[in-house]
């Protein structure tokens, strides 16, 4: 069977679906953050296929790094899977396990954010450019999520001679048992790290026009960042919305997905989404912005609807449309339990990606065989 070393300096709850779903093809060696890992999965079991051996480390030291270079080792694998780092000491450390071991293995890179997000991730990117270039300029292989974001990989940071996949983020912050959505009054959810380019002031002009009109709705928002710190007061002033203004646990997340009917996205810009990922995980319809790689996945009265990006009235006359529409509101429920059980399955996902992977190590070992 093919060999596949997976290692998530992030995203340690992807990384495990991702591994698991991979199991069924390969035998998998997965590195995952210990702190992370532990903080996202508090409260919650980790489920991991018989085929999946889970290494918890630490990405900081130069002895962390040997460590886990001894074990990709002994472990042989045919394919080095990485998720591509936040920070420079992180970014130096996978590009190290690169560098060392890709002369024996196809070396795959997934880039979850072709360009930095506007904000504290902007200002930050610099530092992480230098070092973190290297996989996206030596990796054989690119994985992205969706079309635009492979659109914007080659547009910015052409690869030259690589391949590019383009994958679907699969579904995350699944509840073990899914609840019916609540009906009634419509309960609406934004969570996340509030920058300035989530848009969650055009949610607030939405929702203050929505209280004007005395119109029913429910509104809570969970998590933290400089854009809620700053408008903070004036949600305050509005009784249909309840603000948490602190780090949203995972298992915080999923019970105030199940809790509302539908999640939403006001974004002014984005590339993937985890935060779509979750919220179908939660079978959820949303309301987002069409911008970036969110309509690569929201199909605009299927599993959700599409309002032009900045666009308050748009968002509120949405807001409208869903409270007074039951049929609607059950078709767009049942689009996002298809979007999770289709488009959005880590099967699917892991399947259409051993395929190219193990075609991309024949191509490798047919090389390695002809310079021989």
């Amino acid at each position: 069977m093919m060999r596949l070393a997976v290692i998530a300096p992030h995203f340690p709850e992807y990384s495990l679906r991702y591994a698991d779903a991979m199991a069924r093809y390969c035998n998998v060696l997965v590195f995952v953050d210990e702190a992370q890992v532990e903080a996202e999965f508090a409260g919650r079991r980790i489920r991991l296929h018989s085929q999946t051996e889970l290494q918890r480390n630490r990405f900081k030291t130069p002895a962390d790094l040997w460590r886990m270079i001894a074990a990709i080792r002994r472990f042989r694998p045919d394919v080095i899977h990485v998720q591509e780092a936040v920070g420079p000491r992180r970014a130096a450390f996978v590009a190290c396990i690169a560098w060392i071991m890709r002369r024996g293995a196809t070396v795959v890179l997934t880039v979850h954010d072709p360009v930095p997000h506007s904000g504290r991730d902007e200002a930050a990117a610099w530092r992480t450019a230098f070092v973190g270039g290297y996989l996206r300029v030596n990796a054989d292989m690119i994985v992205v999520h969706g079309a635009y974001c492979a659109a914007t990989l080659r547009s910015t940071f052409p690869p030259p001679a690589r391949q590019i996949f383009v994958s679907d983020h699969g579904i995350i912050l699944e509840p073990q048992a899914h609840r019916p959505a609540p009906g009634g009054i419509l309960k609406l959810f934004m969570f996340g790290r509030m920058e300035a380019y989530k848009g969650i002031e055009v949610l607030l002009n939405a929702v203050e026009t929505l209280h004007a009109e005395q119109f029913p709705f429910e509104l809570l928002i969970a998590g933290t960042g400089p854009e809620l710190d700053r408008l903070q007061e004036r949600f305050a002033l509005l009784p249909e919305v309840r603000v948490q203004n602190e780090f949203a646990q995972p298992n915080v997340i999923i019970d105030s997905i199940q809790a509302a009917e539908c999640v939403v996205l006001p974004y002014l810009a984005a590339t993937q989404s985890g935060v779509l990922a979750a919220a179908f995980g939660g079978r959820r319809y949303v309301i987002a912005s069409d911008t970036g790689g969110l309509p690569d996945v929201v199909l605009h009265g299927h599993n959700g609807l599409l309002i032009p990006p900045g666009n308050a009235g748009a968002l509120a006359q949405a807001i409208r449309s869903l409270a007074g529409d039951a049929v609607l509101r059950a078709r767009l429920l049942k689009g996002a339990e298809a979007t999770a059980r289709g488009q959005l399955d880590w099967t699917r996902i892991a399947a259409d990606a051993f395929a190219v992977f193990q075609q991309a190590v024949t191509v490798r070992q047919k090389g390695n065989r002809h310079l021989a």
